[in-house]
């Protein structure tokens, strides 16, 4: 910021550094590009094994629902417990969406709350009962 200040016999500029602009810390950009790419992933893999009823039906709900199933069959860090919670508190695609869209959706929504829960880190990760008892 230029600030003036005017004497008795001259004009001085004042010049103070403009601060600079945060950068992104590097592990949070490799945080979201290994996020993006889990997402995509595991998008893949559900797309591959829904069946054709799953992968056709109007019913947002129960597209979630058989994606939050197959998740939890082909990924080994996820529970049957935090499948039955995903299955309820995972959000519903928008119907305008395509199913890829929508697979999508809801498999980014269920990444958010296993990453959340810790099921793509440490071994001792909470389940999620545990991760409510201890927010509370």
């Amino acid at each position: 910021m230029d600030t003036e200040i005017t004497t008795a016999s001259r004009t001085t500029t004042d010049h103070q550094p403009t601060p600079p602009t945060p950068t992104p810390d590097v592990d949070s950009v490799d945080a979201s590009i290994a996020r993006a790419r889990r997402v995509q992933h595991l998008s893949a893999v559900v797309r591959a094994r829904l069946d054709e009823t799953d992968r056709h039906t109007d019913d947002p709900e129960t597209l979630a629902k058989a994606v939050v199933e197959a998740l939890y069959r082909a990924h080994p860090h996820i529970r049957l417990e935090d499948a039955l919670e995903l299955a309820r508190i995972v959000e519903r695609p928008p119907e305008a969406d395509s199913t890829k869209r929508a697979i999508e959706h809801v498999v980014d929504d269920a990444c958010s709350h296993l990453d959340a829960w810790g099921r793509f880190g440490p071994e001792n990760a909470t389940s999620p009962s545990e991760h409510e008892r201890a927010r509370v």
